[in-house]
């Protein structure tokens, strides 16, 4: 069920049936990820194979609430984080994801400093901090359906429109009030 809401999460965000975020696809990656998680359990023993697969879960929900909060927000920082974000998605263990995150570490910080007043973007933003401080399955779990439940609330469309509406203001206006 986690696999698909991960699916659903990353179509709901860009707007695709088929986003182009993992290779292998989000169904498969978490499902190495649950395989991983399973040995866990049985071994108790935590690997590095375990947070490699951990880290791309959560690399998928950090991506997909990036990705819609792009779509409200579309200004530069949104869209330098979620390529940082879909560089680190390309890395082959965890510390390369570390590193990749880390040199780029201001770009995140940014981001709330474009919120203005809107309730959506912080919301998404909100769910995104949750997604980058979980450490369990479990929250990823409840955090891709959160994202699920938010994402799907939002009228993109209304959005897109409201920025294609916004006229240009007249040249007239702009003389007399110089």
């Amino acid at each position: 069920m986690s696999a698909k809401n991960l699916q659903l999460l990353l179509q709901t965000a860009y707007d695709s049936e088929n986003p182009q975020v993992f290779e292998e696809g989000p169904i498969t990656v978490y499902q190495k990820f649950e395989e991983a998680y399973k040995t866990f359990v049985k071994t108790n023993k935590a690997t590095d194979e375990l947070n490699f697969r951990f880290e791309r879960v959560r690399l998928g929900v950090a991506i997909a609430l990036v990705k819609a909060y792009t779509r409200l927000a579309d200004n530069e920082t949104s869209i330098e984080a979620l390529q940082v974000l879909q560089e680190a998605i390309k890395a082959k263990s965890s510390k390369e994801i570390d590193k990749i995150v880390q040199k780029k570490i201001a770009v995140f910080d940014n981001l709330y400093h474009e919120i203005f007043v809107n309730e959506e973007r912080e919301q998404i933003l909100g769910l995104f901090e949750a997604a980058l401080d979980a450490g369990s399955k479990e929250e990823l779990d409840e955090l891709m359906l959160e994202g699920l439940e938010l994402l799907t609330a939002i009228d993109f469309e209304h959005h897109a429109q409201k920025e294609d509406d916004d006229e240009p203001l007249d040249e007239d206006f702009l003389k007399s009030i110089q």
